[in-house]
C-alpha cells in the first residue's frame, strides 16, 4: 500500500479475526486511525472457541471480547447488518439495511459457514449446527423442550467426529443427553490423530459416556409423525433411534461477496490472497477463515490472527509477510486433553516417530522428527499437553534437548520450562503451581497476577486444563477423590506396570511409605508419570495380585476401567519409522534407533 494511514478502513465480519486486527490497530497506532466494523450478528464478537463452556456453566458474557475497543472513539461497530455487495470503482459498500459506507481499504473477515451433509432429511426439525452462540442456545433449548416434552434424556448423535463435532458431543452431554459421535474416517480426528491417538481418544469420550461409531456414513434421517428427527441410517443399513442431530462435518468459507465483486477465489473456496493478504484488488484485503494462502484455507483461529497482525502493521505503514502457518489443534473436554501440530501424521518422506504411551494413565506422545532427528516436524499429544506450549514454537527447528526427553514421562524442566506465551513469562508448570499456591481459580484471577495483556488461544487452552485440574474434574466417569490403581501392558520388556494413580496429585505420607515398601520387597522400580501417578514397573505377572492386594490395603482402589486391551496403544517409548511402522527400535534417541535399522 503507498497509503500509510487510510482515512477509512472498513472491516466485513465481527469476528475474533476482525476483533484482533482492531485490537491491534489501535494498540499501535495514534488518532489517524478510523476503522468501522459491520457484523452480521446482533452481538460483539465473541470467543467461538469456547461454545462448549456454556454447557458447563460459561455465560455468554464469558465467551465475550474486550468490548472496550469498541467504545474507543476511533472505531464503529454496526452489528446485526450485512454487506450485500461491493462496489469497487466507487469504493463502497451496500448492508442489509442500505447502508452505504464508503473505505479507503476493505478487509474482508466474513470467515466460514457450518456444511451440512448431504444426507436425505439433514434439515428436519431437530438437526443443528454448531457454530455460533445462536446454534448454541438453539440447541440447549431444544432439548430442554425436548426433553420435558417426552418425559426422559433424550438420545442425541453427531455426524463429524473432528474438533467441532467432539466439542458439540460434550455439550450434549453436559446436557445429559445421550450423546453418539458418527466418524465415516476410521478413527476420531482423522486429520489430526494417528490410530493409536485415536483408539486412546475413543476410550477416554467412552468413559465420559460418549459412544463413537467410525466407518460410519450417514445416509438418511428419518422423521417421527410429528415431522421431527427420529432415526439415522447409516450406509451398511444399520439405524440409530434419535431426538437430536448436531452435524460438524467442516466448513465453507463465506466467500460469497468477494466472488460477486469479481474477486479471485480459489476453486474450492475462499479469496485468494497474497503474503501480504491483499486480494486480486490490492484495495481489499482478506484474513481468517474466508482467505485462501497459497491453495489453504485457515481453518482455525490462530493463523486467522496471525494474518490480523500482518495486515495491521501494512496498514499502519509497516511492512510484514504472512508466510503460512503451522497446523495446529487443540481439544480441551473434562478429563480430556488432545493436542496436535505440525505433520502430526509423518507424511515428510522419510520422517521418524518418537512415541511414549502410558495407557492406564490416558497419556500418549508422539514426536515426528526430520530423517537425521534434529528438527521437530510435528506431533500429538494426549492427556498430558503440558509440553505443547513449548514444543509447537519449535516445529521446523532444531529440538533443544534429545527427542526422548519431550516424550518420557517426567521431561526434563530444561526442556520444557519455556515461557507459555507472550502473556506468560513463566512455563505450564510454574503457572499451575503458582496459581495452586495462590488459590487463584479463574483465567481472569490467573492473568491479572501472573501475567499480561487480555490472552490468547494458546494460554486460554492451557488455562483451561489448569484450572480443569485445580477444581479436580473427574478424568474418568468414577469417584475420583480416591486414589486408584490400574496395571497395563506398557513397557518395552513386555513386563507390566501397576500404576497409582493420585488425584490432584495428592498422597497421604502412609500411601507413600506403602508404595515404597512394595517397590523394594518387589524389586520394582518407580517413574513418576504425571503429576496424579507413581508406576511401578519389572514385577512378574504372578505378583500383580499380591502387588494390587496390599496397595488396595492403603487405599489405593483397583480400577478395571482403567485397564486397557494390549494391542490398543503402542508400548512405551517405542520409536518407529514413518516408512515402516513396525520397525521398532530403541526408545531412547533416534539415532540409535536408526543404526539398529541398519
Amino acid at each position: 500500500m503507498n497509503h500509510a494511514l487510510p482515512h477509512e478502513i472498513l472491516v466485513v465480519g465481527a469476528g475474533m479475526v476482525a476483533h484482533r486486527l482492531v485490537e491491534s490497530l489501535l494498540s499501535r497506532s495514534g488518532n489517524a486511525v478510523r476503522v468501522t466494523v459491520v457484523g452480521d450478528e446482533d452481538r460483539v464478537p465473541y470467543d467461538r472457541a469456547r461454545l462448549t463452556s456454556l454447557f458447563a456453566g460459561a455465560s455468554v458474557d464469558d465467551l465475550t471480547l474486550d468490548r472496550s475497543i469498541f467504545e474507543d472513539e476511533r472505531v464503529a461497530l454496526i452489528p446485526d447488518d450485512r454487506v450485500l455487495r461491493i462496489d469497487r470503482k466507487a469504493r463502497t459498500v451496500t448492508t442489509r439495511s442500505r447502508r452505504r459506507l464508503e473505505y479507503d481499504t476493505l478487509i474482508l473477515a466474513t470467515g466460514s459457514y457450518a456444511a451440512r451433509a448431504s444426507a436425505e432429511g439433514a434439515d428436519l426439525p431437530g438437526c443443528f449446527d454448531y457454530r455460533t452462540l445462536d446454534d448454541a442456545e438453539a440447541l440447549a433449548e431444544f432439548v430442554r423442550w425436548r426433553s420435558e416434552m417426552l418425559g426422559r434424556p433424550l438420545r442425541g448423535a453427531v455426524i463429524g467426529g473432528g474438533l467441532r463435532g467432539l466439542e458439540a458431543a460434550g455439550a450434549l452431554r453436559d446436557m445429559d443427553v445421550e450423546t453418539t459421535v458418527a466418524e465415516c474416517a476410521d478413527r476420531l480426528m482423522p486429520a489430526q490423530l494417528d490410530a493409536a491417538a485415536g483408539e486412546l481418544l475413543k476410550r477416554q469420550l467412552g468413559a465420559r459416556g460418549i459412544t463413537v461409531r467410525t466407518d460410519a456414513w450417514t445416509t438418511r434421517l428419518d422423521p417421527d409423525e410429528s415431522g421431527a428427527v427420529t432415526a439415522l441410517e447409516f450406509h451398511d443399513g444399520s439405524f440409530q433411534r434419535v431426538d437430536v442431530v448436531v452435524f460438524a462435518v467442516g466448513v465453507r468459507p463465506r466467500d460469497e461477496l468477494a466472488r460477486n465483486a469479481g474477486l479471485d477465489v480459489h476453486p474450492r473456496g475462499g479469496v485468494i490472497i497474497d503474503d501480504r493478504c491483499s486480494t486480486s484488488d490490492p484495495r481489499i484485503l482478506a484474513i481468517g477463515e474466508v482467505a485462501n494462502h497459497r491453495g489453504r484455507g485457515a481453518g482455525l483461529v490462530a493463523p486467522g490472527y496471525a494474518m490480523a497482525e500482518v495486515v495491521a502493521t501494512r496498514l499502519l505503514g509497516g511492512d510484514a509477510l504472512f508466510t503460512g502457518y503451522v497446523d495446529s489443534t487443540t481439544l480441551t473436554l473434562p478429563g480430556i486433553e488432545v493436542a496436535s501440530f505440525g505433520d502430526a501424521m509423518a507424511h515428510t518422506p522419510h520422517a521418524l516417530e518418537v512415541v511414549s504411551a502410558a495407557p492406564e494413565a490416558g497419556v500418549y506422545r508422539k514426536l515426528v522428527l526430520s530423517d537425521d532427528a534434529r528438527i521437530l516436524l510435528g506431533g500429538i499429544l494426549i492427556g498430558d499437553v503440558s509440553s505443547y506450549a513449548a514444543l509447537r514454537p519449535l516445529v521446523g527447528a532444531p529440538l533443544r534437548a534429545d527427542p526422548s526427553t519431550y516424550v518420557q514421562p517426567g521431561a526434563s524442566n530444561d526442556a520444557l520450562s519455556a515461557p507459555l506465551c507472550r502473556h506468560f513469562e513463566m512455563s505450564r508448570a510454574r503457572l499451575l503451581d503458582a496459581a495452586r499456591r495462590d488459590g487463584l481459580t479463574t483465567f481472569s484471577a490467573i492473568i491479572d497476577r501472573l501475567g499480561g495483556g487480555r490472552g490468547c488461544n494458546t494460554c486460554k487452552t492451557a488455562i483451561a486444563g489448569i484450572l480443569s485440574e485445580l477444581a479436580d474434574s473427574p478424568r474418568l466417569d468414577r469417584d475420583d477423590t480416591a486414589p486408584s490403581l490400574s496395571s497395563a501392558l506398557v513397557f518395552p520388556d513386555g513386563a507390566p506396570s501397576v500404576v497409582a494413580r493420585m488425584p490432584r496429585g495428592e498422597v497421604t505420607p502412609d500411601g507413600l511409605i506403602v508404595i515404597a515398601q512394595v517397590a523394594k520387597e518387589y524389586a520394582l522400580r518407580a517413574r513418576i508419570i504425571s503429576d496424579q501417578g507413581i508406576a511401578l514397573f519389572g514385577a512378574r505377572r504372578e505378583q500383580l495380585p499380591p502387588i494390587r492386594a496390599r496397595l488396595a490395603q492403603a487405599g489405593f482402589l483397583w480400577d478395571h476401567s482403567l485397564t486397557p486391551s494390549s494391542d490398543a496403544v503402542p508400548e512405551h517409548g517405542v520409536f518407529r519409522s514413518a516408512a515402516d511402522e513396525h520397525d521398532a527400535g530403541s526408545p531412547s534417541m533416534a539415532r540409535g534407533a536408526r543404526q539398529a535399522r541398519r
